[in-house]
């Protein structure tokens, strides 16, 4: 797979709820491997994240791959959208 075919890519929680999409890949050119993904959040991930002052743009935040369980036509994430503050790292 290249790495612009993950770009905008869906990404949803493992209940299957959305998360947001890809916005970018995050590489660590000492070890040459993926470590993180971009997402940038949908509203309502937004919201449970960030309460009323996400931004209007888009708010992103980095998911460690360690935490993808599938790739297919999405991401599927290993924990439900209600754990996804405690997974994520705020940008």
């Amino acid at each position: 797979m290249l790495a612009s075919e993950f770009r905008g890519k869906g990404v949803f929680a493992a209940d299957m709820k959305v998360v947001g999409d890809v916005d970018d890949l995050v590489i660590d050119a000492q070890g040459h491997t993926l470590t993180d993904l971009i997402v940038k959040l949908g509203k309502e991930p937004a919201r449970r994240i960030f309460g009323k002052t996400f931004t209007l743009g888009g708010t992103r935040v980095r998911i460690p791959v360690s935490a993808v369980d599938k790739i297919g036509d999405s991401i599927v994430l290993h924990f439900n959208v209600d754990q996804l503050e405690e997974h994520v790292q705020k940008l």
